[in-house]
């Protein structure tokens, strides 16, 4: 799985390899850990391209899976569309940011990658009239801010009887102002008629800051930058562009460099990138690429990198806001057993923020008694 989800010069070059290893898989135990990574899509084809054909079992399981996506991928993607060209007519840029459209752009296929939402982003000036254009659509939303003219954290939720939640966005990351409006100011249609798509180093940037904000968890963002890259970044250099952003946007640099080398090491994103702080290293080593995307530590694993990787100045407003998360329809309680479900569930939260930073402490502390001062980030062999 790591050597299918990694860039085209990998597969390539490990053909041979991938094909011994799915000989002596067990197809029933590969099939479940593709369906718990949300990858049975992309990399079932992926395996089928490499080795040419399977085991019969797989190929019908992989083959309805493929289906079913692709009737769920297309159908959301006309929903996606729908909202993008009422957003249009409102005057309003607006780009999709994962799913179902960057889906068919990275692969050509509405249904190579799944998605419970719409992501989409717009600007800072433009979203209180987004989420009314929405909203005449039939979205509402889920816990409105507390003032008309305050911005949300990171996007605003919309939630629908029948259809997809909508979150719109008025940036990409926790520590960012600027890049999300830059980025979406430099966006082209590649043909008319068409979603905006990111320019090649803006899309790079924006897939690894969204891996990092993930806390480093699970095969699908990994292999969503693997594929960009090949698409649209192949013949330039990976430092230099995550070089020239980090340069741009300062508040960004340890998120962007961490998840670099995390992917070079993971799915074989072309850099030279390694060390850095030692609390860089450590969120480099709370990386898991078969943390399942519903996991229930995953969530700590991802305060938890968000911590470490948090620019001075940052860290207090960081630590309220994993402290404050509650569990989502428990934001506004409206029973006494309501308030405390909410008071266990973030009690529950902070506890395992807590364990997670006892463990990467651990980690570090071994690993710096091991290589010395300066311990490196892992290597694929590791996750192996």
């Amino acid at each position: 799985m790591l050597l299918l989800a990694s860039t085209r010069a990998v597969r390539e070059a490990r053909a041979g390899e991938i094909t011994g290893l799915a000989a002596r898989a067990d197809s029933p135990v590969l099939l479940d850990l593709l369906d718990r990574l949300q990858l049975s899509v992309l990399l079932g084809r992926r395996l089928r391209e490499v080795t040419g054909g399977f085991d019969p079992w797989l190929e019908e399981q992989l083959v309805e899976r493929t289906l079913a996506a692709r009737g769920n991928g297309e159908a959301q993607e006309m929903v996606a569309l729908g909202i993008l060209a009422s957003l249009s007519r409102a005057g309003i840029r607006a780009l999709v940011l994962k799913g179902v459209v960057l889906a068919r752009q990275l692969y050509g296929d509405a249904g190579a990658r799944t998605s419970a939402d719409i992501d989409i982003l717009v600007s800072a000036a433009d979203l209180a009239q987004a989420i009314e254009v929405v909203g005449v659509m039939g979205w509402r939303r889920r816990e409105p801010t507390s003032a008309s003219s305050q911005l949300p954290i990171l996007h605003e939720e919309l939630v629908h009887p029948t259809l997809p939640m909508v979150e719109l966005h008025w940036r990409v990351h926790w520590y960012e102002t600027r890049f999300a409006a830059d980025l979406l100011a430099r966006a082209q249609s590649p043909a008319p008629h068409q979603p905006l798509i990111m320019e090649p180093a803006d899309g790079l940037a924006t897939l690894t800051l969204f891996y990092a904000r993930d806390g480093f968890s699970g095969l699908k963002m990994a292999a969503d930058v693997a594929t960009w890259w090949d698409n649209r970044c192949e013949a330039a250099d990976a430092d230099a562009i995550i070089a020239a952003i980090a340069t741009s946007y300062p508040e960004l640099a340890g998120a962007l460099w961490v998840a670099t080398g995390v992917l070079g090491s993971l799915v074989g994103l072309p850099t030279n990138f390694a060390g850095g702080p030692l609390r860089w290293q450590i969120a480099a080593e709370l990386a898991g690429p078969f943390i399942e995307p519903t996991a229930a530590h995953l969530g700590a694993n991802a305060s938890l990198v968000d911590l470490l990787l948090t620019p001075r100045g940052g860290r207090a407003a960081s630590l309220r806001r994993e402290v404050q998360k509650v569990p989502k329809g428990l934001e506004r309680p409206l029973t006494r057993d309501d308030g405390l479900r909410a008071y266990l569930a973030r009690s529950e939260h902070v506890l395992r923020v807590t364990r997670r930073w006892a463990m990467a402490l651990a980690l570090a502390t071994r690993r710096a008694y091991r290589q010395g001062a300066h311990p490196q980030p892992a290597s694929a062999a590791r996750w192996a």
